[in-house]
């Protein structure tokens, strides 16, 4: 018999091995979440779960903090691990990246089940990388008021003749 994609167990009978025995399971109070790749949501379910399906999708932080990595998984090399992930780095302004992952998840029929959970974890990433940024460098005005302004030189001064 030829090797195929139904070489493996179903997605079903992997979730009922891995669900409480995954070395990813973090238990809390709220419930118990995961750190697996390509889970959009971190919490431990079927629907989430970025190690069974055979369609994945994930959604990352660039290493050096500029953008995120947005990957599929390939149905066709289930069985080669190296080869499984297509990984885009997607850099430009967060338009055209929430754009271009709403894009692919449409055209490719990628899972829309989680399109909107793919989109809000690139808009929280780059919205957390442009906080970053902005509080990592002071501008100009935030150094001018820390040091002091004329109107605050001014006020002291009327402040103390009175």
């Amino acid at each position: 018999m030829a090797r195929g994609r139904f070489d493996q167990a179903s997605s079903n009978v992997q979730w009922m091995v891995i669900r409480n025995t995954s070395s990813f399971l973090h238990r809390r109070k709220l419930g118990t979440f995961t750190t697996e790749p390509n889970n959009l949501k971190n919490r431990n379910t079927f629907r989430y779960n970025g190690l069974i399906h055979p369609k994945v999708v994930g959604v990352e932080a660039v290493k050096d903090g500029k953008g995120v990595v947005f990957s599929t998984g390939s149905i066709k090399n289930m069985q080669k691990p190296a080869k499984r992930f297509l990984k885009t780095k997607l850099t430009k302004d967060s338009r055209r990246t929430l754009s271009s992952i709403r894009r692919t998840i449409r055209h490719k029929r990628y899972r829309k089940d989680l399109k909107m959970a793919a989109l809000r974890r690139a808009s929280a990433l780059l919205r957390g990388q442009r906080m970053a940024l902005t509080t990592a460098a002071p501008t100009a005005t935030t150094t001018a008021a820390t040091t002091g302004t004329k109107r605050s030189a001014k006020n002291t001064t009327t402040t103390a003749a009175s």
